[in-house]
């Protein structure tokens, strides 16, 4: 057997073992036990944030409901339910009762109420939480209210607020978190009253993270009103409170930091038929990642065609970011910018 020949053998047999390694002890392989690496694996799962995201005013009535009936219950949720299917949490203002028996208020009324099948709707896009503290839940009376609250539980959608009372008969404790929600436009009840509540909460609950939702302010307005709106949102920081979340302007006014809490006093329309303004048919969505020393705070601007809200695309995202920086708190202006406010956990 000449040299070549031996060469030959000599790589098929190498080459033949090699094959045989990767293919028959693929499965076999040993695992290492790197006790560094797997005790930082476990503090990754142990921290894994709750997510929570909070939308503006749902109002499902009127123009809303043409289009619904146009192409099906659905049709308002569409473009953003897979943005809200991606959290633990989420939050919004149903504007108005729901009921089995609906009435047929006008095209131009100010009287609002939503069909039952609107809550499979509610459902599809992942809503948990509804505030009922606003100055539309009443439009069928306190039997629509009280019917309201009965068909959302029915379909295990929480709660929290009334549109007079300012108690906390309407709390919402869900596992380390508590909502407040009140109503400031239809004068239900004082400022005082209001703190009070919320320093009773705190006293009760002094380690959860306290919600408050607020119904306020003035219409059309882009900066809030010292008045009806930034003077109490102080006093309610001040009694502990860790996020305000207002509504009720219908568009989008600034964030504060005051006291190291973040305050936005108001969402803008999430779901609505006022056409008539850009700024009425754009809306945020603030997403909240909870860490055990930490909260994330992440800005979402939204866009809304014919009362479907979407995400804004890119760059006219952006704009509207630098917009709301510049007429935000000083110091939340770069972050704002970047959509990301990160705070620390008091």
């Amino acid at each position: 057997m000449n040299k070549n020949n031996v060469l030959i053998i000599g790589l098929l047999i190498i080459t033949t073992a090699l094959v045989w390694y990767f293919v028959v002890s693929r499965d076999k392989r040993i695992t290492v036990h790197n006790p560094v690496q797997s005790s930082l694996i476990a503090s990754v799962k142990k921290i894994n944030p709750k997510t929570i995201v909070f939308v503006g005013d749902i109002m499902l009535d009127r123009g809303v409901e043409y289009l619904i009936k146009k192409n099906d219950v659905f049709y308002p949720f569409k473009e953003i339910s897979p943005f809200l299917n991606n959290f633990d949490l989420v939050f919004g203002n149903l504007e108005g009762p729901i009921v089995k028996k609906t009435k047929a208020f006008s095209d131009e009324s100010l009287m609002f109420c939503f069909k039952e099948e609107t809550i499979e709707a509610l459902i599809s896009a992942n809503f948990s939480v509804l505030s009922l503290a606003n100055n539309h839940t009443l439009n069928m009376g306190k039997e629509g209210l009280k019917e309201t609250r009965e068909l959302l539980k029915e379909n295990k959608i929480e709660f929290a607020g009334d549109p007079l009372a300012c108690t906390q008969d309407f709390i919402l404790e869900k596992d380390d978190l508590v909502f407040l929600a009140f109503d400031r436009t239809l004068q239900g009840c004082e400022d005082e009253e209001v703190i009070s509540t919320i320093e009773s909460v705190r006293k009760e609950n002094p380690d959860k993270f306290l919600v408050v939702s607020l119904h306020w302010g003035a219409e059309y307005k882009l900066k809030s009103s010292a008045s009806l709106q930034q003077e109490l949102a102080h006093k309610i920081i001040d009694a502990k409170a860790d996020l305000i979340i207002g509504g009720h302007p219908h568009v989008v006014q600034e964030v504060e930091e005051y006291n190291n809490k973040l305050i936005f006093y108001s969402l803008g329309n999430f779901i609505f038929d006022q056409y008539f303004y850009t700024s009425t048919q754009q809306g945020l969505a603030i997403g909240l990642e909870i860490y055990p020393d930490e909260l994330v705070y992440k800005i979402y601007p939204l866009q809304s065609h014919l009362a479907q809200p979407a995400l804004m695309k890119k760059e006219d995202g952006q704009k509207f970011l630098e917009a709301l920086a510049e007429r935000s708190s000083e110091n939340l202006s770069s972050e704002i910018k970047t959509g990301i406010i990160r705070m620390e956990k008091q």
